[in-house]
C-alpha cells in the first residue's frame, strides 16, 4: 500500500468502517513504516477526538435533523 492509497481510506480506518481485517492490517503496516502518514492519521484521529468530545453537550437543531432526512429521503 502507498501514501495515496493509505489516505484514501483514512477515515474509513478512523471511523471504522467498511475496510477488510486485510486492509486495516495493510493500513496499519503502512502506517508503522510511514512516518509521514502516521503523523496525518495521528493529527486526524486527534482531531475527531477533539470535536467528538466538544460536541457532546451542543444539541442538534431539528430543522438540520429534517434537513438530513429529507436528503437521504430523496435517494
Amino acid at each position: 500500500m502507498d501514501c495515496k492509497e493509505a489516505v484514501a481510506q483514512l477515515y474509513l480506518y478512523l471511523d471504522g468502517e467498511v475496510l477488510t481485517s486485510e486492509e486495516r492490517k495493510e493500513i496499519e503496516e503502512h502506517l508503522r513504516l510511514c512516518r509521514k502518514c502516521c503523523q496525518k492519521f495521528e493529527f486526524e484521529r486527534n482531531l475527531m477526538n477533539l470535536v467528538k468530545a466538544k460536541c457532546l453537550d451542543i444539541p442538534v437543531p431539528q430543522t438540520f435533523i429534517h434537513k438530513i432526512e429529507s436528503v437521504i429521503a430523496s435517494f
